[in-house]
């Protein structure tokens, strides 16, 4: 699986923009360059030779992409090949320089891309929508090699996140894992919204749900704090942790479900009970008939009836 991640840190300075090309150019097996040169120590004065000549030298300097391709998934000739087409397509008009590395088991690219288009001069812009057109052109591109990203569905409950450290923390079980399952523990024993808010905050959560809000937030206890950060969201849990029935009208269908299965619960029980009951009643009539009818042969053989 191809996956494009957008580096939220890039900076502001000539100093800044030599580190980074620095770091993915020393690292890389095999540099490329689309409308600059592919040599990592000449780059960055391509791009301020651009910034200059539209007199747009302040701001963002440059923007930091990667796409990361799973173990064995393409060669190494492949998977820079991939990278310029995707380059080329996403960022027209730019400078991008690309480094592939594979010192991770796996192939991925770095894009460094000037911020300033050399054709028209105007400034790149990151947007929402503008990623996901990127990301939807990963695919595409992708599927043209053999990689269909479409048919890698993440399975419930796999951990996500683009961040190494993160990841790592959330693996060893870090406060957010431990809200994700006690979330499942009270949503499972738990018969309506007041009900699973009390039950959360037993275990050390408040729950803040209201009915005007977007948000479900929890916050952790301190007793029971590990980390610096104790609000979060059940929106964010539920894209970490890819679990459905991580929200709001999930969990109230949930909460139903449970209430209707104790009143089937209840209803099994009292229902159990009257039987019981009535085979008590029924065993003990038929006992007294026994006795009435012992007493009678008795009393025909000579004996006398018992009251």
């Amino acid at each position: 699986m191809a996956i494009i991640k957008v580096v939220k840190k890039s900076g502001k300075t000539y100093t800044s923009l030599k580190k980074v090309l620095n770091y993915v150019g020393e690292k890389a097996y095999k540099t490329y360059g689309i409308n600059c040169n592919e040599d990592y120590k000449r780059v960055a004065y391509d791009f301020f030779e651009t910034k200059d000549y539209f007199n747009k030298k302040d701001g963002r300097q440059y923007r930091h992409y990667i796409q990361s391709f799973s173990p064995k998934e393409v060669s190494k000739d492949k998977a820079l090949e991939i990278a310029i087409k995707w380059a080329e397509e996403a960022f027209p008009g730019h400078e991008v320089f690309i480094a592939v590395h594979d010192g991770k088991e796996h192939f991925h690219s770095h894009f460094i891309v000037n911020t300033v288009n050399f054709e028209t001069g105007e400034k790149l812009h990151e947007g929402a929508r503008n990623l996901a057109f990127k990301k939807e052109l990963n695919d595409k591109i992708c599927k043209s090699y053999g990689i269909d990203n479409q048919k890698l569905i993440r399975q419930k409950g796999d951990v996500v996140s683009y961040n190494k450290n993160k990841y790592q923390i959330i693996k060893k079980g870090a406060d957010i894992t431990k809200l994700a399952e006690n979330i499942i523990k009270n949503m499972q024993i738990s018969i309506s919204k007041e009900n699973f808010i009390f039950n959360m905050q037993k275990d050390g959560y408040s729950t803040e749900w209201e009915e005007n809000k977007k948000h479900i937030v929890f916050t952790v206890d301190k007793n029971i704090l590990k980390g610096k950060k104790e609000k979060f969201r059940l929106s964010n849990l539920e894209k970490t942790f890819n679990i459905d029935d991580f929200r709001k009208e999930k969990l109230l269908e949930i909460f139903k479900l449970n209430q209707e299965k104790e009143r089937k619960n209840i209803l099994d029980k009292i229902t159990t009970n009257m039987e019981l009951k009535k085979e008590v009643s029924e065993t003990t009539s038929l006992e007294k008939e026994k006795v009435k009818v012992s007493s009678y042969s008795k009393n025909k053989n000579g004996y006398g009836l018992e009251f």
